[in-house]
């Protein structure tokens, strides 16, 4: 078994970077990776959550991928779910957390297990219908 084969999604990275025109310094945000394989392992559904002056959704997932990809706390992440399968699953949106890496063991009993898990950071402004009163 090898931890690359559950890889059913695909990940673009992007990450904010100084640019000097001139005298100016801009931070500009670019991609530095793209169409990465990748899994997302979702908790528990939350509920919406309602505050003013919007609802929001919060959820808690992981992304796990491959060691060798390099993906820094505050990356943005642009998630296409079945990516890798050719389906269109749904985009997800968020921001990578300090990434925690696992190695493979000398001599381990299930080979090809090392990847890197990163904590997501979502936090969606939810739309509700919008009707004309006038």
């Amino acid at each position: 078994m090898n931890w690359t084969d559950w890889y059913t999604d695909l990940v673009d990275i992007y990450r904010v970077e100084s640019k000097t025109v001139g005298a100016l310094t801009k931070q500009e945000r670019v991609r530095v990776a793209a169409d990465i394989p990748c899994r997302i392992y979702r908790s528990p559904a939350h509920s919406p959550k309602f505050s003013s002056p919007a609802a929001y959704s919060e959820e808690e997932d992981k992304l796990a991928c491959d060691n060798q990809v390099d993906v820094q706390a505050g990356d943005e992440l642009v998630i296409r779910r079945g990516g890798r399968l050719g389906r269109k699953g749904p985009e997800i949106r968020a921001f990578a957390g300090e990434p925690a890496r696992f190695y493979e063991p000398f001599g381990a009993v299930i080979p090809g297990l090392a990847h890197q898990e990163l904590a997501l950071y979502q936090k969606e402004y939810l739309q509700g219908a919008v009707t004309d009163v006038g």
